[in-house]
């Protein structure tokens, strides 16, 4: 604190040493060299008015061009407020004092004389002020410019670089395709057998072939799928699942609020339901799946499983959601939170996506 007021201390003389050598340095020329005689209180008030216009005028300069959108029009306005406000001062005082000292044939034009005079003094301490201020604020113009730069830098290469990593997840992807048209016949070919000898255990063959054609079609231009496909796809993983494990695996899915005209990258509702199936002890306890939507468009997806055991648990278990947190990254930038909570035995994932931000290509 002390040294606050100390260095508020030498601010103040620092200036009031200033003002001092150049009023000063006027008046001498003006009453030694010019010889012009004037009163004491003539010389405070007009360097009273010029010296409160001096920093009226830096503080206007501050206030209304060190923004994000300098406001010019505001400090257009400000710049005649202070030229009127000072010369209409200036020009009262001389008045007055003309008045007194001339003739009254000879008041106006003498008035004219010295109201140019005062209008050229209050010019020249504006511009003053603009010099002294521009010459303060330019090295921080400079660094502003840097640091923008540096940023826009940044970003770009930020940018840059999920790019490159959504190519090679999307790569990865499609590596561990295999040609749709064989996937297809052969699961029509092993479809038509089994349902010869169970129907039952045909359905879900024919829940499997339904995923998979989903998995392949192609979105729309932004990337996105109706929301409603997703849910529909993911209740179908559901039971197809149920098939697999022969009933004993269990997720309860609760879907609150409308899914209609909403719109979501594919897979990815699937890809964190299917980890549970993958990775989650269903057989014991069930899991569940809370996935609500609110009116402003914000879908809210809660999985929670029963770990497995250690020994049972797969070694890229987090393949599957590295890939989705990408996409989610390229596809929802500062528009979604994806957190995953893992305790001894439980493990939860909590996905909220804003599914009404809008860009032109998600891909």
């Amino acid at each position: 604190m002390k040294r606050i007021k100390n260095a508020t201390y030498y601010h103040i003389m620092y200036h009031v040493l200033c003002w001092s050598v150049y009023i000063g340095y006027e008046v001498l020329f003006i009453v030694f060299i010019y010889q012009l005689k004037h009163s004491w209180l003539s010389y405070i008030f007009f360097y009273a008015c010029n010296i409160i216009l001096f920093y009226w005028h830096y503080y206007s300069l501050n206030r209304y061009l060190v923004r994000i959108r300098p406001q010019y029009i505001s400090l257009a306005i400000m710049v005649i407020v202070e030229l009127s406000v000072i010369l209409i001062l200036k020009w009262a005082f001389d008045y007055h004092a003309i008045s007194k000292s001339v003739a009254n044939a000879d008041v106006w034009e003498q008035f004219k004389v010295t109201a140019i005079m005062d209008f050229q003094r209050t010019i020249l301490y504006i511009f003053y002020s603009s010099v002294l201020w521009s010459a303060f604020n330019l090295g921080k113009w400079q660094r502003d410019a840097a640091e923008a730069l540096l940023k826009s830098a940044l970003s770009e290469k930020a940018s840059s670089d999920l790019q490159y990593q959504f190519s090679q997840a999307q790569n990865a992807f499609l590596k561990e395709q295999i040609n749709p048209h064989l996937l297809f016949n052969t699961l029509n070919a092993i479809y038509s057998t089994v349902y010869r000898h169970s129907p039952k255990d045909s359905e879900a063959i024919l829940l499997l072939s339904e995923i998979m054609r989903y998995s392949y079609e192609e979105p729309d231009h932004q990337g996105l799928v109706p929301l409603e496909s997703e849910i529909y796809q993911l209740k179908n993983l559901i039971k197809l699942n149920t098939y697999r494990f022969r009933d004993t695996a269990r997720i309860d899915l609760q879907l609150t609020g409308h899914v209609k005209d909403l719109r979501i990258i594919p897979l990815v509702l699937l890809t964190l339901s299917e980890n549970m199936f993958k990775h989650g002890d269903l057989q014991h306890c069930p899991g569940s799946i809370d996935i609500g939507i609110n009116e402003n468009g914000h879908l809210t997806f809660i999985s929670k499983n029963i770990r497995k055991l250690r020994g049972q648990t797969d070694a890229n278990s987090n393949v599957g959601l590295n890939n989705t947190r990408l996409r989610l990254d390229y596809a929802y930038p500062g528009n979604y939170n994806l957190s995953i909570v893992q305790t001894e035995e439980m493990f939860t994932v909590n996905l909220l996506i804003n599914l009404a931000y809008e860009r032109s290509d998600h891909r």
